[in-house]
C-alpha cells in the first residue's frame, strides 16, 4: 500500500520562483504590445513619438517574444518532474494524480480563456500529459527526442515544401478558419461587451488559439521544453546552487553565440527571394531556433546575477513570491489586461504603445508588491491554493 501522500509545504527554491517571476512579468509585457489579443496598431502623427513607438514594441518583441514562454515551459517540466521525485521518494506514483491536475489545470485554464483568448493553461494541460509516459524513460533516449522536437521538424518540412515550390501555396481549410476566427474577435473585441467576449470565448477563442498554437508549430517546441526541463530535473542541478552558478557560467558564452548565429540568418534571409511563403516560415524557423539560445542566455544570466553577484540575491528575492503565485498572477493579469484594452473596460489598445507598455509596467510593479504581501500572511495564492486542495481532494494548509 502507499504511504500517505504528502500535503503540507514545502520548501522553495527561491531562484527558480524569481526566473519563473521574470519570465511572467515577460509574457504581461509581450501581451501589452498584443493588447491582450485585441490585434490593433495606433496611428501617430508625430514621427518622433512614432518612432518611440515603433522602438518600444519592437524592443519588447525582440526580449520577450518566443523567449519567456519557453523560460516558463521549461519550468513547467522541472515541476513535473520535482512534484514526481517528491512523492516516489515516498514510495508513491504520483503518475494518475498528475493527470488528475491537469485536468484541473485545464479548468482553471478554460474560465480564464473565457475572459481572455491567448491564456495558455489550456495548451499546457493538454501537452503535458505527453510528460507522464515520459516520466520512466531513460535519459538517452529523452534527450534524443528533445533535440529532435527542438529541430521543429514540422516547420522545416513546411519550409522545404515551400522553398521548392512543391507546396501548393494556399492556407489549408484549418488555417483559413484560424484567419476567420481571429478576423471576427477583432470586430468583438473592439466594439462587444464584456457578456460578448465572453460568449465568442466560449468555443471560437478556444479553437483560434489552438489552431494558432498549431500554426506557429508552438507544440512541437514546448513538448520539448518540458522534457528538457524534466531532465534538467533528473541532473539533480536545481538542488545545488554551486553547481547551477558553475554551469551557468560554462554555458552563457554558448548559448550568447547559438543565439547569434541563428538570429543572423533569420535577420539576411528577407535578402534573398525566397518566395513569401517559405521566407515567412523561414525566418520563423531560425528565430525559434535563435530563442532557444537567448532563453538559455537569459537563464544563466539570471543564475549568475542571483548566485554571484553582490546584492543579486537579496534584490531577486522581492520577486520570488510573484514566481510562487503565478497561477493567480497569471490570471489576475488576464483579467485586467482585458479590462484595460478591450472596448467594454477602458479602450486603451487605441493608445500609443508607450502608454500601453507604461501600464503593463505598472501592473507589473503591483504584482510584486502584492505578491510579497500576500505571501507573509499566507502558504500560497489563492488559485494555487485552490488547484492544490482539489488535488488531493483535501483541505491544505493556507494561512500561516
Amino acid at each position: 500500500m502507499n504511504k500517505a501522500f504528502e500535503i503540507t509545504p514545502k520548501t522553495r527554491i527561491n531562484s527558480i520562483d524569481a526566473l519563473r517571476c521574470f519570465a511572467l512579468l515577460g509574457i504581461l509585457l509581450l501581451h501589452c504590445m498584443e493588447h491582450f489579443d485585441f490585434a490593433y496598431f495606433p496611428e501617430i502623427e508625430s514621427p518622433f513619438w512614432k518612432w518611440i513607438d515603433s522602438a518600444i514594441n519592437n524592443s519588447l518583441v525582440f526580449l520577450f517574444q518566443g523567449k519567456s514562454y519557453a523560460i516558463f515551459s521549461l519550468l513547467f517540466g522541472l515541476s513535473f518532474f520535482m512534484m514526481m521525485d517528491s512523492q516516489a521518494e515516498k514510495g508513491n506514483d504520483f503518475r494518475f494524480r498528475f493527470l488528475w491536475r491537469l485536468v484541473l489545470l485545464f479548468i482553471i485554464g478554460y474560465i480564464n480563456g473565457l475572459i481572455y483568448m491567448g491564456e495558455f493553461f489550456t495548451v499546457y494541460a493538454i501537452l503535458g500529459i505527453f510528460l507522464i509516459p515520459l516520466y520512466k524513460v531513460s535519459s538517452k533516449i529523452l534527450v534524443v527526442l528533445c533535440i529532435l522536437l527542438f529541430l521543429q521538424i514540422p516547420q522545416v518540412i513546411d519550409f522545404v515544401l515551400n522553398l521548392s515550390g512543391s507546396a501548393t501555396g494556399e492556407p489549408n481549410a484549418l488555417i483559413r478558419k484560424m484567419d476567420l476566427l481571429y478576423g471576427e474577435s477583432a470586430g468583438v473585441f473592439a466594439n462587444g461587451s464584456f457578456w460578448d467576449v465572453i460568449q465568442f470565448n466560449l468555443v471560437k477563442g478556444f479553437v483560434a488559439k489552438m489552431l494558432w498554437t498549431v500554426d506557429a508549430y508552438r507544440y512541437v517546441q514546448m513538448v520539448g521544453l518540458f522534457i528538457a526541463g524534466m531532465l534538467i530535473g533528473r541532473s539533480g542541478l536545481h538542488k545545488n546552487p554551486g553547481k547551477m552558478a558553475y554551469w551557468s557560467k560554462k554555458i552563457f558564452p554558448y548559448a550568447v553565440c547559438w543565439f547569434l548565429v541563428f538570429y543572423s540568418i533569420a535577420w539576411i534571409m528577407p535578402s534573398f527571394d525566397l518566395g513569401e511563403t517559405a521566407q515567412r516560415i523561414g525566418v520563423g524557423l531560425f528565430k525559434t531556433y535563435g530563442n532557444l539560445g537567448m532563453m538559455m542566455a537569459y537563464i544563466c544570466g539570471f543564475i549568475i546575477l542571483y548566485y554571484k553577484t553582490i546584492g543579486g540575491r537579496k534584490f531577486l528575492d522581492k520577486l520570488a513570491p510573484l514566481g510562487r503565485m503565478s497561477v493567480t498572477n497569471y490570471m489576475m493579469q488576464s483579467i485586467t489586461g482585458v479590462i484595460l484594452f478591450y472596448n467594454f473596460g477602458f479602450g486603451l489598445a487605441r493608445q500609443s504603445f508607450l502608454i500601453c507598455f507604461l501600464a503593463g509596467l505598472a501592473l507589473c510593479i503591483f504584482q510584486i508588491w502584492f505578491s510579497n504581501r500576500w505571501i507573509k500572511r499566507f502558504y500560497y495564492g489563492p488559485m494555487e491554493w485552490l488547484w492544490r486542495t482539489l488535488t488531493w481532494f483535501k483541505r491544505v494548509p493556507f494561512k500561516r
